[in-house]
This record gives C-alpha cells, sequence and structure tokens, in this order.
C-alpha cells in the first residue's frame, strides 16, 4: 500500500498562493547574503539603468520580492562602467546602483556582478567604424560595447566597484553589500556585444581579473559568459563559438589561463527542446555542457592549474509569438534598405524587411541577424520555430536545471526574471522572462511556479546519479534519442526526490518504492497528483512535462540533550543555553515550547524546520542555595517529549578546564 504525505504539496500550495498575492509595494525583511555559491541563480537586472527608469524604486522592489519568494538565492546584475564613471575618469555616479544592489544584498540575494561596457571617453577612437563592420550581415554593435582603449582605464573602473561592493566596511557602498562573484563582460564571442578582436579581449580581461583580486581576494571571478554551440562553430561576420574565442585569446595571452576561478557559458538552442530528440547529440543540452568540461580539463592538463567549475550564467527560452508587435520572433529581418545609408546613419536601428526573416543572436543583440544559409521562412513560420508556449517554457526551465545539475554544474542563472526593457528593446528575448512587465502587474508564468517548485525541493539537495528508469545514453555523434529521464536526488532533510520526464511522448512505467518511506506524486508546479501503485511500486504517468516523486520517512521528534543540569553560581546574570530539536525522518517539523519553572525562560517558543534550536535562558535571580527542578515540554505533530531541567545553585562555583597543562 502506497501512503500520501501532504505536507509538501500544502507548503507549494501555499509558495503558490504568496506568488500571486504579493503586492507591488512588498516589504522584504532583512536577511543573510549566502555564504556559499549555491546552484539557483536568475538574471535579474535589479541594478539596471532602464530597470530603474521604467519599473521605478517600487517595482524594483516588488521584482526583489518575487525573485525571492520563488527560490533564487544569486542575483545576477549588471553594473555598467558607461553608467558609474561616465562622462569623464574618475568621476564616478553611484547613487542608483548603490540603491538597488543595497536593496539585493538586504534581501538576501548572493551577487555575481557583471563588469561590462566603455563610456564615451574611454573607447577605442575606430568605434564607429567597428560597430558597422558587420552591417551587411544585419550585424550592429552599440558604440558602448566598444573596446577600451586603455586595459588600464578598464582596471580602474573594476578596482574601484569590486572595493566598493567587497562587503569589508572600508570604502564600502552604504550598507557594505557583498558582491561575491564578479564576471569580466558578457559574450564578447558576438560582434553586438564585443567589436573587436580575442587578443583585444585578452587583455581587458587579465587586468579586469588583476584588478578585482587586488581590491577582494576572496571575490569568485568568473570567465565571461560565453555562448557555446559544438566548440568549433563561426560564421564569418563576427560570431564564433565561445570556446573557439577562448582558445584564440589564450593563444594571443598564453597567461590569461590564470585570470578566472570558473567556466561560465550560455548554451542558448531557442527553438529546441534541450534534451530535444533527432538533434545531433553533441548541441544538444548535455552535449554542450559535456563539450564544455572536456574542453576545460583538457586546457587544465595543457595550462595546469586546479580544476575549475562550470557555471551557466544564462539560458532560457521565450514565449514570444508573432501576433506581438514589439516582439522579433518573426518579423525582423537583414535590411530593405542600401547597406551605405545605414553605415551613414549608425544611430539608427535596422529596418525590418519581411522579405529577409531572421533572428537575434543573443539577449545582448541590438540588430537582427540574417544566417543565409538557413532556411527562409515568413513571420509565422520564424515564431512557430523560436517561441514557445508558456507551458514549454516551464518544462525546459525544469528539464535544463535537471541536466545542469546531472552534468555537474556548479551553478546556474535562468535569463531571466523580467524584461527590464518592457519589450522596447523590440527582441524575441524579452519573453525569456518569467514574470510580465508592470504593465502586465508582473504576471507569473508557469516557468515562475516550476522553478519555486524545484527551488524548494532541490535547494541544498545531493545528486545520487540517474534512477533505475532512465533510458538517456549520450553518444556525442548520434541523433539524440527519445528517452526517459530519471534523476535521482537526496535532500538535506532525507527525503528522497526522484525528477521523471520524458522527451518524446507519453508512457505509464512503475517504479519501486523504497522500503519505510511513504510517498507523494506532484506535478511540475507543486500541485498533488494521484498516485496507484501495487507490490510496492508506484504507477507514475511520465510526458514533457516533468513530475517529482517523492518519498519519506516517517517524521519523529529528537531533542538532544534528552535532559539538562545546570551549576549556576547564587546571584549570577542568566545563562544562555541551546538545546536540538530535530526530526529523525524526512522534512521540517513545527515545533512549540513551554517551561514549567520562571527560572527556565523559554527564548524560541517555536520554531520549524529539520533541525532547529530550542534557547532557554536559565536565571538563579533571587532564588536560594539548593537544587530546582523543572520540566521542558516539547510538542509536534512528530510527537512530544518532556526535557528534565536541574538548576544547583551554588555560593561558589570554580571552572576547571581540561586537560591540565604543567611548565
Amino acid at each position: 500500500m502506497i501512503r500520501h504525505i501532504y505536507p509538501l504539496a500544502a507548503l507549494l500550495t501555499l509558495t503558490a498562493i504568496l506568488l500571486a498575492a504579493l503586492p507591488v509595494e512588498a516589504q522584504m525583511v532583512t536577511s543573510t547574503q549566502p555564504a556559499a555559491i549555491s546552484l539557483f541563480g536568475m538574471n535579474t537586472y535589479f541594478a539596471g539603468r532602464e530597470r530603474i527608469t521604467r519599473d521605478g524604486d517600487a517595482g524594483v522592489a516588488a521584482l526583489i520580492a518575487k525573485g525571492r519568494q520563488i527560490g533564487v538565492a544569486w542575483a545576477r546584475e549588471e553594473l555598467s562602467w558607461g553608467n558609474v564613471e561616465r562622462d569623464r575618469k574618475g568621476k564616478w555616479q553611484w547613487d542608483d546602483i548603490d540603491r538597488q544592489i543595497g536593496a539585493t544584498a538586504q534581501a538576501g540575494y548572493g551577487i555575481v556582478g557583471m563588469l561590462l561596457t566603455t563610456p564615451a571617453w574611454a573607447r577605442v577612437g575606430d568605434c564607429g567604424i567597428r560597430t558597422m563592420r558587420y552591417i551587411y550581415a544585419g550585424v550592429r554593435a552599440e558604440s558602448y560595447w566598444c573596446p577600451p582603449a586603455s586595459p588600464q582605464d578598464f582596471a580602474d573602473y573594476v578596482r574601484a566597484t569590486v572595493e566598493r561592493y567587497d562587503g569589508d566596511g572600508v570604502a564600502d557602498a552604504p550598507g557594505s553589500p557583498r558582491v561575491a562573484v564578479w564576471q569580466i563582460w558578457n559574450e564578447p564571442n558576438a560582434w553586438e556585444t564585443w567589436p573587436g578582436s580575442p587578443a583585444e579581449f585578452a587583455a581587458i580581461w587579465q587586468a579586469g581579473y588583476a584588478a578585482a583580486k587586488a581590491a577582494d581576494p576572496t571575490a569568485v571571478v568568473t570567465s565571461p559568459g560565453l555562448y557555446i554551440f559544438d566548440g568549433q562553430w563561426q560564421d564569418g561576420v563576427g560570431h564564433s563559438d565561445g570556446l573557439r574565442f577562448f582558445d584564440e585569446a589564450l593563444a594571443a595571452r598564453p597567461s590569461l589561463w590564470g585570470s578566472f576561478d570558473a567556466l561560465a557559458v550560455h548554451p542558448y538552442m531557442p527553438d529546441v527542446a534541450p534534451d530535444q530528440p533527432g538533434l545531433y547529440s553533441s548541441i544538444s543540452l548535455w552535449g554542450r555542457l559535456s563539450t564544455a568540461r572536456e574542453w576545460l580539463d583538457a586546457r587544465i592538463r595543457h595550462y595546469g592549474g586546479s580544476p575549475k567549475p562550470l557555471w551557466v550564467s544564462e539560458v532560457g527560452w521565450s514565449t514570444c509569438t508573432s501576433a506581438q508587435a514589439d516582439c522579433y520572433a518573426g518579423a525582423v529581418a537583414g535590411t530593405a534598405a542600401p547597406v551605405e545609408s545605414l553605415v551613414a546613419s549608425s544611430s539608427q536601428p535596422l529596418t525590418p524587411s519581411p522579405q529577409r526573416p531572421s533572428f537575434f543572436l543573443g539577449p545582448m543583440a541590438t540588430g537582427a541577424y540574417t544566417d543565409t544559409s538557413a532556411p527562409q521562412l515568413d513571420s509565422a513560420g520564424l515564431a512557430a520555430m523560436v517561441g514557445k508556449s508558456e507551458d514549454q517554457q516551464a518544462s525546459y526551465l525544469v528539464r535544463a536545471y535537471g541536466l545542469a545539475i546531472a552534468a555537474g554544474v556548479q551553478h546556474m542563472s535562468w535569463f531571466q526574471l523580467e524584461d527590464k526593457f518592457d519589450g522596447s528593446a523590440r527582441n524575441f528575448w524579452e519573453e525569456a522572462a518569467i514574470f510580465g512587465t508592470a504593465a502586465e502587474g508582473y504576471r507569473a508564468k508557469p516557468a515562475a511556479q516550476a522553478y519555486a517548485t524545484m527551488a524548494n525541493l532541490l535547494t541544498g539537495a545531493s545528486f545520487l546519479g540517474f534512477g533505475a528508469l532512465s533510458t538517456f545514453a549520450y553518444s556525442p555523434t548520434a541523433l539524440s534519442p527519445k528517452a526517459r529521464f530519471h534523476l535521482r536526488f537526496l535532500t538535506a532533510d532525507n527525503r528522497l526526490v526522484d525528477l521523471l520526464w520524458r522527451n518524446s511522448g507519453v508512457e505509464t512505467v512503475d517504479l519501486p518504492l523504497e522500503p519505510g518511506r511513504g510517498a507523494e506524486l506532484i506535478d511540475r508546479a507543486g500541485a498533488q497528483l494521484g498516485m496507484g501503485g501495487v507490490g510496492g511500486a508506484a504507477r507514475l504517468t511520465l510526458s514533457e512535462s516533468p513530475i517529482y516523486l517523492i518519498q519519506s520517512i516517517p517524521p519523529a521528534l529528537t531533542i538532544s540533550p534528552a535532559s539538562l543540569t545546570v551549576l549556576v553560581q547564587l546571584d549570577a546574570p542568566p545563562q544562555q543555553m541551546s538545546i536540538v530539536v530535530a526530526n529523525s525522518g524526512s522534512g521540517a517539523i513545527i515545533w512549540g515550547a513551554t517551561s514549567s519553572a520562571a527560572w527556565a525562560s523559554v527564548q524560541t517558543p517555536a520554531g520549524q524546520g529539520y533541525r532547529s534550536l530550542l534557547r532557554i535562558s536559565i536565571s538563579p535571580a533571587g532564588m536560594r542555595l539548593g537544587s530546582y527542578n523543572a520540566i521542558l515540554h516539547v510538542s509536534s505533530a512528530a510527537g512530544t517529549r518532556d526535557i528534565p531541567l536541574r538548576m544547583v545553585v551554588s555560593e561558589q562555583v570554580y571552572r576547571r578546564y581540561l586537560p591540565f597543562v604543567g611548565r
């Protein structure tokens, strides 16, 4: 017989209610920033100039709250050089970024800071020519992405910024917020975001890394986020695979190898599922991450050094459709205007033309990219190829995270929380957001609840491996097969969690349950599902929408120590003591505590968690010499315990410390 346990589903349902009900003016409770890197990140852009202008402080506060509500632990933010040192060298303008980075830190986010863009005074002299070099192919860069003329100017900006946000209390932003992770630039392997050579980039990368470490030696400084495909791809108009770009940068400056602490990649594949059957396996999500890992390990063998973790700092899928006038999933094109007229008017955007549909290479792109070797599609056809339904987006999010965890990715940031441009960038990536714009009341898409459910279940969990039902197998040179995916985790509170889906079709399967554990089945959004079964197995229906099977040991309240004796001196001040309240089964428990005596005061009368502390204060004030007894009563749905307390009041307490040391 299969037992069903409901508290988790209830908790996830409550999360969904809070998500829907969170007011725009929600106030965040001050909390501590994380001390260690963890998996669940998000491209948030709370401190972006466009965000502050369009959403205002109230809107930013609402989004900060929503991100934390769904379990986002790390916020990826832009601290743009072009904004903070805009007018001239040494004239700093921190106010807006200080305010939003401070609010982000206060809300309890870890922060990944991107160091990028170049103010006009610091750009290379031929910036205007560079931005238009590939305009004939629909590739154009905004001038603020031009390289700096002096790597030292860039390094000075990096050092000042990292020092301001290192949280050490010296020359800090107000409140000393901590940015613990930094990235030098973003997607330099695309001409739109680095109209320069790999050698030029290697110079600012190395200078920036050294400056960041000089300001904060404890900071993690990753590689720039690099779009990856197959490790070798390039198109001749300013775009190449990030691993190829990195190799070219290393060829120009081999000492660059020591200038990053983690490899951050962007394995975008917007037109297909992360595990798309029929796709060449090497360019599936698993294939791209495997290629990146193999590349990294091979370069470590060549250049030396310790192993480095793999990060995904951007990945996402857009729900853009051809019905959205501001969302170029469709009628984006090369251009109907002569190239000469565009070069002469470099400040103007490309003119859409329905005769030459194309799509933007990545979220930072500002011009439409036309690949003349690709089939030409009409607006509706391109929207159908690139734009996904909101249901697909939610499923792809969970499947992508699951595959990344299995591939050993240390940290992953979805692109994105909400579009800071509110559609004004006219780019299909705006709809990769999992919350709607301010005009939509920051509506949560299904992907937001899918993220919340996954973060709730898997934050801090250990990946145990692929489960017995998995049929997935990777062969780089073969086409990805239709397959069943079964990933197993053990949570920090002793629950077994099975994450299951198919990449095509629907099937019913039986999964044997672990002895002594009850089971519950929930969908991608955390809603309870019915579950049949026979002979100690759960009967599951698998589809492209992931599900979770949670197996738990019945909760049992345990207390440590089981009794407590305290020796105190007459009229001594109160002594603070702690007792561990834990669950020897699975999951969190909610408990309450009372004391039978005034001298044993309960400081935490209630608590919850898999393991938590009950704090008491022992005070001999007004008591005579002698021995006193009391009972500390702890109750929960998992049981009750009475803890005997004994206080001995003595005229003199002699403290001895062992071992004794003689001289």
